[in-house]
Formats: C-alpha cells, sequence, structure tokens
C-alpha cells in the first residue's frame, strides 16, 4: 500500500503577523519535526528553503514547464516523507495572501495539493488594519521602497484587497470550504503564551516545543532610524545596501523613539473603513471564544508626528556620546 499523508496545513499569513518566525522554526528543525509526524517541504521553496513561494507562484499561473519541475520535485519529497512517517504537511508562504487574489489562483493551488491529501486546512492569522499598514510602512522603508513619511501611503500600492480580511477569506473558501479554514488574531493576548509560534503550533495541532530557542524576527526601527532610511531612501546612495545595513544595525543598538508613521486620529479614521467587514470576518471566521472584534487599544499611535530634523538624525547617528559609528 502506498504511503500518504493525511493532512495538509497551509499558512498563508497574512504579512506582517510573525510569518518569519513560524518559518524559522519549521524550516530549521525539519529532521525533528518529520519525527514527530509533520512534514516542511523543502521542494516548494526556492533556495533558502524556508518560505513556500514556489506554491504562491504556481497559484499565479506559472509556465507548464515550471510547473511539471514543481511538481516533480513535490511529488518526490513527498513519497520520502511518507515513507518516513509523515502524518501532516505544514507549507507557509505570505505571498499566499499578498499575492493570490482571484478564485482561479486559488483552485490551482487546491488542484495541486488535494489529491496528495485527506484534509486540506488553511490557516490565517489577522491583524488591526492600521498596525498592519504600519507595519508594512516600516518594511517599506527598510527595503527601501518608499521615500514617503506617511504610512498610509501604502494602501494604494497594496489595494482594499490586502487589508481586509473578509475578502481574503473569502477567497480562500471558495477554494478550501469555510469550515476548513483556521482564523487567529495577532495581537499578544491572543497568542497561545503571547507567542506566535506556539500559537501556531497548538492551532496546528503540532503541540508546543519547550526547548525551542526564542528568536527576534524583524525588530521594529525607531522613529530616528525610519527619518534616516527616508533620507537615504531619496538620495543617489539608496542602493548602497552596506550603510542601509549599518544604519538599520546602528538604530537597533541606539535604541530611540518607537512610533509608527501614523498619527491616531489617521488610524482612527483608517479602521473606519474596515468596521463592517470586520465584524462579518470575525462573526464568519473566529472563534467567539477567541475575540469577537480587534483591540481598541490606539495608545500606539501618536497624536502627531513628531518632528525630526536632518540635524538631529545626524546627532543620533554621529553623536560623540554614542561610541557606535556606521
Amino acid at each position: 500500500m502506498i504511503d500518504r499523508i493525511e493532512r495538509c496545513i497551509v499558512h498563508i499569513g497574512s504579512e506582517k503577523t510573525g510569518t518569519t518566525s513560524i518559518q524559522h522554526y519549521f524550516s530549521k528543525n525539519r529532521a525533528g519535526l518529520l519525527n514527530r509526524g509533520f512534514w516542511y517541504p523543502k521542494s516548494l521553496a526556492y533556495a533558502d528553503g524556508r518560505v513556500h513561494r514556489r506554491l504562491s507562484d504556481l497559484g499565479r499561473a506559472i509556465s507548464e514547464d515550471d510547473r511539471r519541475l514543481t511538481a516533480d520535485e513535490f511529488l518526490s519529497e513527498y513519497d520520502s516523507a511518507a515513507a518516513s512517517g509523515a502524518k501532516v504537511a505544514v507549507i507557509s508562504s505570505e505571498f499566499l495572501h499578498s499575492m493570490i487574489r482571484k478564485r482561479g489562483s486559488v483552485a490551482r493551488i487546491r488542484n495541486f495539493l488535494m489529491p496528495h491529501f485527506d484534509r486540506m486546512q488553511i490557516v490565517y492569522y489577522a491583524r488591526r488594519q492600521d498596525y498592519l499598514i504600519s507595519s508594512m510602512h516600516s518594511t517599506a522603508i527598510r527595503g527601501g521602497f518608499t521615500t514617503d513619511h506617511s504610512a498610509l501611503s501604502v494602501y494604494d500600492g497594496k489595494g482594499h484587497h490586502y487589508f481586509d480580511h473578509l475578502q481574503v477569506c473569502d477567497l480562500w473558501a471558495s477554494g478550501f470550504g469555510a469550515e476548513n479554514l483556521i482564523c487567529r488574531v495577532y495581537e499578544r493576548d491572543k497568542l497561545l503564551n503571547g507567542d506566535i509560534v506556539d500559537d501556531f503550533s497548538a492551532a496546528i495541532g503540532l503541540g508546543i516545543d519547550a526547548n525551542r530557542a526564542h528568536i527576534a524576527s524583524n525588530k521594529s526601527l525607531s522613529l530616528e532610524t525610519m527619518f534616516a532610511l527616508l533620507l537615504l531612501n531619496g538620495s543617489v546612495h539608496k542602493g548602497n545596501t552596506e550603510l542601509r545595513r549599518r544604519l538599520v544595525a546602528m538604530g537597533s543598538r541606539r535604541g530611540g523613539q518607537h512610533l509608527p508613521l501614523l498619527t491616531k486620529a489617521d488610524a482612527l479614521q483608517f479602521l473606519e473603513r474596515f468596521v463592517e467587514s470586520n465584524q462579518a470576518f470575525f462573526a464568519k471566521y473566529v472563534d467567539p471564544s477567541l475575540a469577537t472584534d480587534f483591540s481598541t487599544d490606539f495608545s500606539g499611535f501618536p497624536e502627531a508626528i513628531p518632528k525630526i530634523s536632518a540635524e538631529n538624525i545626524l546627532e543620533f547617528i554621529f553623536s560623540p556620546s554614542r561610541p557606535e559609528r556606521l
């Protein structure tokens, strides 16, 4: 009898909800997890072996040759994992949230995976939209993709769907069924032990790894560091990756103010766009014993964005009282 893996978990994000931490843990512990019956494929990832972006790309209608290559490599690894006793496959790619926008794309992913498993489940973490847009703006600044000082500038580039949890989950439910969606809330007091990896592990039936090393991922940028990077992003030196790396590292060491580039008033106004869809999302997809709405705490947003002059930024970077240097 051919060995078969019973269940497949597809973690689709959303982006900016600790996906890097989950992927780091599962990719670094493949062998140990396989011994416990959980298979984290290499074949659906590219060179780093961490993010299953090849599955995201497959959903976007890649060439037939690329699809066949992905399928061949996946099935070969599948057979090996099944023979080793794997009962659950775990797939994780936040690009399934950010890049998959059409039912046809979801159907391609379903048709690729479903023949090989008895049950499919989709795991989705929802973050309050004002926090989501602020975090994405910080990421855009870090990567050199924006010179805009307002977090709201991210909205037009990402589009409404990216922030609308109801639309995202309805899209995936169209291919896999609402009953197969596991929707969690990305807020510390809603996560098991306040930890995304523990929460995800428990949600998929893996259990908690008490010996797991806790590694901080994607540490937030200080206000001073963001302003320094925005200056870099608007200069002829924006492609200097070493300078960018050193600025981020320096900012991490020196601390500074940790505030989003979004005022409390703008955060409230932005969140108003999603009041009805959030209510429907929680009612339809979230276990009411976990939450019936997002937190109403806005204390993390400033009343006004502090003004930081170029002189203040230079002081932050080069002050003689600070031993670190670029």
